[in-house]
This record gives structure tokens, sequence and C-alpha cells, in this order.
């Protein structure tokens, strides 16, 4: 019981944006410890599990180096976070000490995760018809809140989706799914539009056609289903074309701009003056112009350092580039935040990491360890966040950490439950129950 609502609390964050899960997964991780040394014949680390540990020990060791020899002891801006690989591995040991408890855990999850979606869309549907934006959720702005709306979506799909098509399952689950999961569709969908997030709603432009398509290949199309998908497909047509025109006023600007600066660029031979005479522009969209002053401000850095980054002295450094009198310095681009600190160098090893989670998730499924379902939430779920990192630095908020825990947390229980010390796992959980 006490783990189900641990696993609750540590993707909490998809839902109240505050540091609840870092607390959750510590836990999670001390018990899986514990577990872990006490088990007599425990899985021993493969190269997955040291790369982890490795890359963790050099962001800490970094770190500490800039930290102790700048003069103003250089600490950056939440640095510490790319850390947090250190317990991925564990904390697949202890995805693998409550595997059986995962089904209600998950159920558990989405009945919150309506409940909340109900309350703040019924709050605020008023001020989502006039057109002005809304914050769904609990959280600190609205384009969090739409991140959050479209990973519950696309996990939601799937959930229902496993239901509908495994003839198996707990009918129990299956019948709360099917009434849970198509509120949850429908609530996300107004909840997105209402947050007036762009670059939430061209990362979803891309991901329901592959939402769409991946769909296509559980379900027969039958008279019954294939009429259920047309209604549902119009509702959502007609649903657009009745917003039209507050969806032109709201994203019309910025594509227009987008549209301008494209055919600058590609028509000129100073790119970099191109986007400075964009910055200047008085028709450039006030949101436009942050990113693109924050976007200049981040390549300046990463150009100068593309190899290591400039670590934790990259925010010293930052008080000295083109436009360090913009607002912000969360870069609003979640690759430039691991360019600016790590460079080139970290960018590869943060990417053989994920690259690694996918092939184990990937191959579980192939070995029937876990059901497609779960595979396919995983990897479009991936790749609808990985769409979001384009405008928004996610990755340095809640809901990109505990999306990065939990996530890293399944990839590795799949890993090890590959490997020939799967045996060992058995003998984890028993001690668990």
């Amino acid at each position: 019981m006490l783990g189900g609502l641990l696993w609750v609390l540590a993707s909490s964050a998809l839902l109240v944006e505050s540091d609840t899960y870092r607390y959750a997964c510590a836990i999670l991780a001390v018990i899986a410890l514990v577990y872990y040394v006490k088990e007599p014949s425990r899985p021993r680390t493969n190269w997955l599990g040291w790369l982890c540990m490795g890359w963790a020990l050099y962001v800490l060791a970094r770190f500490a180096f800039i930290y102790l020899t700048t003069e103003h002891h250089d600490m950056g801006g939440s640095d510490w976070l790319f850390a947090f690989p250190l317990f991925f591995p564990i904390l697949g040991v202890a995805f693998a000490l409550y595997e059986g408890e995962m089904e209600r855990i998950i159920a558990a999850f989405f009945v919150v995760a309506v409940a909340m979606l109900a309350v703040t869309v019924a709050l605020t549907i008023g001020t989502i018809t006039t057109g002005v934006a809304v914050r769904p959720l609990v959280m600190n702005n609205q384009i969090h809140g739409a991140v959050a709306c479209g990973l519950i979506f696309v996990m939601s799909t799937f959930w229902l989706l496993h239901y509908l098509t495994t003839p198996d399952a707990d009918r129990r689950y299956a019948r709360l799914a099917y009434v849970v999961s198509p509120l949850i569709l429908v609530l996300c969908v107004i909840a997105i539009y209402g947050a007036k997030s762009k670059g939430v709603w061209l990362a979803m432009m891309f991901t329901l056609p592959v939402l769409a398509i991946v769909g296509m290949r559980y379900i027969k199309v039958r008279a019954r289903s294939g009429l259920v998908m047309v209604c549902a497909i119009a509702l959502l047509g007609v649903g657009i074309y009745a917003v039209r025109h507050n969806l032109d006023q709201t994203a019309g600007p910025t594509i227009k701009a987008t549209a301008s600066l494209f055919s600058s660029v590609l028509g000129s031979s100073n790119h970099a003056e191109t986007i400075t005479q964009t910055i200047q522009s008085d028709t450039t969209p006030v949101a436009m112009d942050e990113r693109l002053q924050l976007w200049s401000n981040g390549w300046e850095l990463f150009s100068s350092a593309p190899i290591f980054g400039w670590g934790n002295e990259w925010l010293e450094r930052w008080q000295h580039t083109r436009y360090a009198h913009v607002s912000y310095t969360l870069l609003h681009n979640g690759y430039l935040e691991i360019l600016v600190r790590f460079g080139l160098f970290g960018a590869v090893v943060m990417a053989l990491i994920l690259a690694s989670f996918i092939v184990s998730v990937c191959k579980a499924r192939r070995q029937g360890i876990i059901p497609r379902a779960a595979m396919h939430a995983y990897l479009v779920c991936i790749f609808f966040f990985a769409l979001t990192l384009l405008s928004n630095s996610n990755n340095r908020l809640a809901i990109g950490e505990s999306l990065a825990l939990v996530t890293s947390a399944f990839a590795c229980w799949c890993n090890l439950r590959l490997r020939p010390a799967q045996e060992n796992l058995a003998g984890l959980q028993a001690a668990a129950g």
C-alpha cells in the first residue's frame, strides 16, 4: 500500500507542480537499496547502470570542481538535476519490488487525474469559452499544465487500448478504463486548448497522427469501431472549426513571424543578422522575441565551449552575452539547456542512455515481459515530450524531472528483467512481499 502511494506521488508533478515526487522517489530509492543490499543473490549492475551512475558522478564532480575553483563559487542554475541518473538503476529495483501492484497504481493515478481535470476544467470553462488562457490542473503556468495534459492524454489512450484489446485483462480495471479514459481524453483536449500554449499545440499536432497510426494497429476497423473513430474525428474537427478564430488570434502572429524568419534566413548569407533584425522588429510577437533572445544567448555560450560546455559556470558567462538583459535564464529549449552546460559530450552521453532505455523497453515487449501498450505509451510520451522541449525547458521543470525518474525506473526494470540475473528479482519481490 505504501509503495503504491509512493509511486503515485512520484508521478504527482503531472497533476500538481510541486517537489513531492522528489521525496517519494528518495524514499523508494532507500527502500529498494535496503532490499538490494539484504538480498544474498542480488542482480549485478550491468554497463547501463554503471553508465547512469558514472554520468551522475561526472556531473557532481564537475559541479564541485567549478564551485571550488571559481571566484564567486558559481552554482549555475538547476545544474544538479542532471545528476538524477544516479538514482535510475536503484529506482528500477524499486519498480521490481512493487511490480505486482502496478496495475492498481496506474488505475489510481488515472482516477486522481480525471478528478483533478474535471474540477479544474469546470472551474475555468467560462474563461476558456472567452478565449482567455487558463492553467489546467495545479500548475505554475499554463504551459506546464498543457504539457502535463498532453502526457496524460497519451498515457490514457494506451491505457484504454490495452483493456480494449486484452481479452484476459482484469475486468474490474477494464470497466474503470472504459469510463475514465474517454473522460480524460475529452477533458485534456479542452484543457490544452484553454492553456493557449502554442508549443504544446504544435507538439500535439505531430503526436495525434502518431497516436492514430499506432492505435489503428490495436483496433480492427469494423462497422462499430470505425463509426466510433469517425465520430471522434468529426467531433474534434467541429471543435477546431468552432474556435478557429481564437486559434488564429493566438497562434497566427507567431506562425507568420516564424514563416517570415525562415524565408529571410534561407534567402540571406548572414543568418545572425537576420535573426537580430527579427528580434528588433516590432512585428515579432513578444513571446517569440524573448525566445529568440534566449536561444541566441544559449547558442553564443554553446559556440564558445562546444565540446564540454560551461558546467555550472554558464550562469556567470550568461551575464556577458548579447541579450543578457532578457528576463529569464530558463532557456526555453531543453536541448540548449544540455548543450550549454555539458556540450556535445554531455548530449551524446545522455542520448546514449535514452537510446539504451528505449532498446530495453522494446526488447522487453518482444520477449513478452510487458504489454505492447506499455511500450507504445513509453515511446509516444517521449516523442511528445521531445517535441515540447523545442520551445520550453520542460526537462528543468517538475514535469520533466518526475517523468524522467518514473520512465527511467520503468526502463531500468525492463533492462533487469532481460538479464540472466532476472531470477534474483523474484527473490527481491518475495522479500518485499
